[in-house]
């Protein structure tokens, strides 16, 4: 029988250590330290074989997506809504200190702030298109484009669409004339054509709107990630700050960790009021006065700009944050750590054959079910085109109607009889109503 030879190393030497120090002597051999070496260390695959399979690499890669694939929860580091999340909870866990507490009040102004700034701008698109834009005598524009029946009854052709300034304008001349000579009325039709206010084209306005949309979705996904936050995390008074170090040459900054924990009951009700309800409020609202806005938009630059200026609105609360906030606040939101929806424990567990079998064997092409095939589904791109058609069959259901001979032509409009908007139409518009005069000064009539 082969002699087995004793070798100092330094692992060797410690585990040694340990073992006397539990009163209990061991020789440490060559196959007792191989023993000790993790799976990683040693260059072998999971379950301690050796990572020789070709087929390894891919099943590896794909079971590691896999088992992130539930994803993390993270706060928002470059808007006020994070800062709010993180400060009060940071200042609760330091047991209030006067400095951290002073910046908690700020986030909660710069919120209040932003919040006040992107409701009055609102305010003022949803003033514009149900008072102003009426007062104007603009109509709905609907589906009144070309090779169609526009606002004046004619079938709109390339040369004779206007967008609603010109189309307004030409109508106005024609109109003044026909009252200087009532007489001539049949003559002046004829040779001053004022043309019809209709859209140059649907294509344009439908793939806009999907792009204004798309830019907004990412809101909604915010609001829902702060929503499941408050969900899962622990219903407890759970410390935000730990110890990450205990190096005496690492700074006083990098000995401290800054995670996502648990929170008291009367905390999630108060960011689910004052931090969730706002945040959602603003989305829709955004949502409807933009797509209102593109779908009354009758030119093709019109609507690309204004598809990517409108978004502009929802932005207003991180750049707050990255003008106004001070350099230890964006320090400890870079600090935060995700809170973890997985767990990598399967990766420590499973063998080289559960893996191959798991995610390279089961993830044929033809060992695809339904679950598998819905799972690989663009999910976020389907929504997208669900709200998209959410708001724009609200734009239609507002404004529009549907005549005997099936086109979807502008409500009859009626002068209000405000110049504003109240709280409630402007929050909830499909159910009060802009207060108008019970007669319509436009109808559509055909010719």
């Amino acid at each position: 029988m082969p002699e087995i030879v004793q070798v100092e190393t330094p692992g060797a030497v410690a585990y040694s250590e340990m073992r006397e120090l539990s009163q209990e002597p061991t020789t440490v051999t060559m196959s007792s330290r191989s023993q000790l070496l993790s799976p990683r260390s040693a260059g072998a695959a999971p379950g301690g074989a050796p990572a020789g399979d070709p087929r390894l690499p891919g099943a590896l890669l794909l079971g590691s997506l896999m088992l992130e694939d539930g994803g993390e929860l993270t706060l928002e580091n470059e808007s006020t809504y994070g800062a709010v999340l993180l400060l009060p909870q940071v200042a609760r866990s330091a047991e209030w200190p006067h400095f951290l507490t002073f910046l908690a009040i700020r986030s909660f102004i710069f919120l209040l702030l932003g919040i006040g700034v992107q409701l009055y701008m609102l305010h003022l698109l949803s003033r514009e298109e149900n008072v102003m834009n009426i007062f104007a005598g603009q109509v709905h524009l609907c589906n009144f484009g070309q090779e169609l029946r526009g606002p004046s009854g004619s079938i709109a052709t390339p040369p004779r669409t206007y967008d609603f300034p010109q189309w307004s304008l030409r109508s106005f001349a024609r109109d003044s004339v026909k009252a200087l000579f009532p007489h001539r009325a049949d003559d002046i039709d004829s040779s001053m054509d004022a043309g019809e206010y209709a859209l140059e084209s649907f294509a344009a306005r439908w793939v806009c709107c999907f792009v204004f949309m798309m830019s907004t979705f990412q809101e909604l996904i915010c609001v829902l990630r702060i929503l499941w936050l408050l969900v899962v995390i622990p219903t407890a008074d759970e410390p935000w700050l730990g110890n990450s170090s205990r190096d005496e040459d690492a700074t006083w900054l990098d000995q401290v960790t800054i995670r996502i924990a648990g929170m008291p009951a009367h905390w999630k009700a108060f960011y689910l009021v004052f931090l969730v309800l706002p945040k959602f409020v603003i989305w829709k609202l955004c949502c409807q006065s933009g797509i209102a806005y593109l779908m009354e938009t009758s030119t093709i630059e019109g609507l690309i700009v204004n598809s990517v200026a409108l978004a502009f609105i929802l932005n207003i609360d991180e750049n707050l944050c990255a003008t106004l906030m001070s350099e230890p606040v964006r320090v400890m939101m870079s600090k935060c750590e995700a809170y973890k929806l997985y767990d990598r424990k399967n990766e420590e567990t499973m063998s080289k054959a559960e893996v191959l079998d798991r995610f390279y064997t089961k993830q044929r092409l033809h060992n695809i079910n339904a679950k598998e095939f819905i799972r690989m589904l663009p999910g976020k791109l389907m929504a997208s085109v669900l709200v998209t058609m959410a708001f724009v069959g609200d734009y239609y259901y507002r404004n529009c109607t549907l005549t005997e001979e099936g086109e979807i032509v502008s409500k009859p409009l009626y002068l209000p009889t405000s110049g504003d908007v109240t709280v409630w139409q402007f929050l909830l518009p499909n159910l009060f109503a802009t207060e108008a005069e019970s007669k319509p000064f436009w109808t559509f009539q055909a010719d």
